[in-house]
């Protein structure tokens, strides 16, 4: 098996960037293609009421245009960290989606055609596991491409 083209997922935490720095040094030892992942996820905005029965306006795909902006911007500023970071010493292939955070990692993964998925792992248990849920978790259960799950506490 070999691993041409690596994907990492990034966003603006520490667990993305220890994934990375694992995922660009596989890709330098195995001289492997480099996909960047940043995903805006969403914001779900909970419906207004006007204090009158029957009054609710339903935001929850609507949200304000300067919300999306700050993210989309966020996203960006995040995307040319990592290339400012690594993109002396590799080729990358930069993608910024929306969408749920699992689901566009896993789709991305496809249309790139990669052969390995770097993702970092919160640490979460219990109930914020449950309540937040878990990334690399959904993304190893929905793909058939080989997931490095990265936890961000050092042994």
């Amino acid at each position: 098996m070999e691993f041409k083209k690596i994907l990492i997922g990034i966003d603006d935490s520490l667990q993305s960037e220890k994934a990375a720095t694992y995922g660009f040094a596989l890709a330098k030892l195995l001289q492997a293609e480099v996909g960047l992942v940043e995903v805006v996820e969403p914001i779900i905005v909970p419906p207004v009421t006007t204090g009158i029965v029957g009054g609710e306006i339903d935001m929850l795909n609507m949200p304000p245009i300067e919300m999306m902006n700050a993210q989309e911007n966020s996203a960006k500023t995040v995307m040319q960290r990592f290339i400012a970071m690594y993109g002396e010493e590799h080729n990358i292939t930069q993608f910024m989606e929306t969408g749920d955070a699992a689901t566009v990692v896993v789709d991305t993964a496809a249309k790139f055609n990669a052969d390995l998925i770097v993702v970092g792992s919160h640490g979460r248990s219990g109930f914020n596991r449950f309540f937040v849920g878990s990334v690399a978790e959904d993304v190893t259960r929905n793909t058939e491409i080989p997931v490095l799950v990265v936890p961000l506490k050092d042994k």
